[in-house]
């Protein structure tokens, strides 16, 4: 490939004979700003991507933690904790009541 199409800003001379020492400079300035752009995109991708990653496919102890605080097991032992039983206990029919003396 040709060298005048892969830069032809740093190969660029301007007409009528302007051209200036710094001219390469600025140039220079165009494409280090340039690099240094398409690196901080890079760099807000690559942070992207691993924030993206760890949420969606948790550590294994994060996603142990998940499936311990939707167990069906650990809602009901907190149910049973939160509302007192409000049926009396089923007796046999041969037993009497539990206050059966203070008649």
């Amino acid at each position: 490939m040709n060298a005048l199409l892969a830069f032809p800003i740093y190969f660029r001379r301007p007409a009528a004979g302007a051209y200036a020492a710094n001219t390469a400079a600025m140039d220079w300035f165009v494409i280090a700003t340039l690099c240094f752009f398409f690196f901080l995109l890079g760099c807000i991708a690559t942070a992207a991507w691993v924030i993206w990653k760890r949420s969606t496919r948790p550590a294994p102890h994060v996603k142990l933690l998940m499936e311990l605080e939707e167990s069906d097991e650990d809602h009901l032992i907190r149910n049973a904790d939160e509302k007192p039983a409000k049926e009396p206990p089923q007796r046999d029919p041969w037993e009497k009541e539990p206050e059966w003396w203070k008649q």
